[in-house]
C-alpha cells in the first residue's frame, strides 16, 4: 500500500463542502471524495491523486452548468482531469446538455483527459452530452464528446473505462488522441445519438488501446447529413469503432447498428458495412480473426485504396 493510500482521508460532500470542487481543492494527494445523492450543477477540475464516489451512477449526478469556462485546452467540458493527475471517478453520472450553440457557449466534452493525466472511470454513466438545449440538436462537428483523451499537436492522457454507460452524445462516445495516448474501454456500453450521425470509439493520429467485451451500436448515417455515406474517399464517414495504428486490439465485442469500421474478433451486426480496410497514406493490411458479419445494407468486408497504396483484408473463419 502506498503511502498516499496510508494518510488518505474521505472527504463528504455535501456535508464538508457544499460542491465537488471545493471538495477537491481541499483535498491532498489520495484522499477520498464520497458524494452523497444529488445532482450538482457545476464545472470540476481535477489536478491532483484524488478518486471521487458517488452514491449510484442513478442516484449522483455531475450536471453541465449553464454557462460553462473554457478549460485547460480551450475547449469547454463538465469534469476536467489534467496536471499528470491520476484520478478515480466512479458510482456516478456526468451529464449535460450544454447550453450554447456549436460556437458560443457548447458542451465540447463530458469527461476530459489531457496533460498526461490519467482516469479509472468505473460503473458509471456519461450521458446526455449534446451542445444545447432545443431540439433538434445543431449539427457541430467534431466535438460534443462523451469522453475526449489526448490533445493535438501535443498532449497525452490516458484513461481505463469499465463496467459503464456511454450514452446520447452528439459527436463521438470515446475519442483517444495523440501517439502516447491509450484508452482501454471494457464490459461498457457505448450508445449514439438517436437522432445525430455520431461515431463511436476513434483511437486517432497514434493512439492506441483495447476495446474487449463492449457493445459499440447507434452510430450511423442519418438526416441532415446527406454527404455522408459508405465511400471513404468522397463521403463523410460514421462508424462503431476506427483505430488508425497498429497495436490496437478490438475483441469479444458485439457492433450493432454502425457504419464502417475496423474490427478484429467481433460480432458484427447492421449498418452500411462490417469492416472497412482504408489505404490512404500507407498500406494497411487486417486480419480478421473469426468475425462474424451479418445483416449489413453493403459489403461486409470492404477495401478502400488511394494513392499508390494497398489495403487488403486476410479472413480467417
Amino acid at each position: 500500500m502506498s503511502a498516499e493510500a496510508n494518510l488518505s482521508h474521505e472527504l463528504v460532500v455535501p456535508m464538508n463542502y457544499p460542491t465537488l470542487q471545493a471538495a477537491v481543492d481541499a483535498a491532498q494527494p489520495g484522499d477520498r471524495i464520497h458524494v452523497r445523492p444529488g445532482v450538482y450543477r457545476e464545472q470540476v477540475v481535477i489536478d491532483k491523486n484524488v478518486s471521487m464516489t458517488g452514491s449510484g451512477a442513478r442516484k449522483t449526478t455531475i450536471l453541465a452548468p449553464r454557462t460553462l469556462v473554457a478549460g485547460e485546452d480551450g475547449g469547454t467540458s463538465i469534469v476536467e482531469i489534467h496536471n499528470g493527475a491520476s484520478a478515480a471517478l466512479s458510482q456516478l453520472a456526468v451529464s449535460g446538455p450544454g447550453s450554447g450553440t456549436c460556437g458560443d457557449g457548447a458542451l465540447g466534452s463530458g469527461v476530459r483527459v489531457l496533460g498526461g493525466a490519467r482516469l479509472d472511470l468505473g460503473h458509471a454513466r456519461v450521458t446526455h452530452i449534446t451542445h444545447i438545449t432545443h431540439t433538434p440538436p445543431a449539427p457541430c462537428p467534431h466535438s460534443a464528446v462523451a469522453v475526449f483523451v489526448g490533445d493535438l499537436p501535443t498532449g497525452t492522457g490516458s484513461v481505463s473505462i469499465h463496467d459503464t454507460e456511454i450514452s446520447d452524445y452528439q459527436g463521438s462516445g470515446v475519442t483517444v488522441l495523440n501517439e502516447g495516448s491509450s484508452a482501454t474501454i471494457v464490459d461498457s456500453a457505448v450508445t449514439g445519438h438517436p437522432r445525430r450521425p455520431t461515431d463511436g470509439i476513434g483511437f486517432v493520429s497514434g493512439a492506441v488501446g483495447r476495446v474487449p467485451r463492449s457493445t459499440v451500436s447507434g452510430n450511423d448515417c442519418r438526416e441532415p447529413d446527406p454527404d455522408c455515406g459508405p465511400d471513404f474517399f468522397s463521403e463523410t464517414q460514421h462508424a462503431g469503432i476506427v483505430a488508425s495504428t497498429p497495436g490496437t486490439v478490438v475483441r469479444d465485442d458485439r457492433l450493432a447498428g454502425n457504419g464502417p469500421f475496423t474490427v478484429r474478433n467481433d460480432r458484427i451486426e447492421g449498418g452500411v458495412g462490417g469492416v472497412a480496410v482504408v489505404a490512404a497514406s500507407a498500406d494497411t493490411q487486417a486480419v480478421l480473426d473469426g468475425v462474424r458479419v451479418k445483416r449489413t445494407s453493403g459489403a461486409p468486408v470492404r477495401t478502400f485504396e488511394c494513392c499508390g497504396f494497398t489495403a487488403t483484408a486476410t479472413v480467417r473463419q
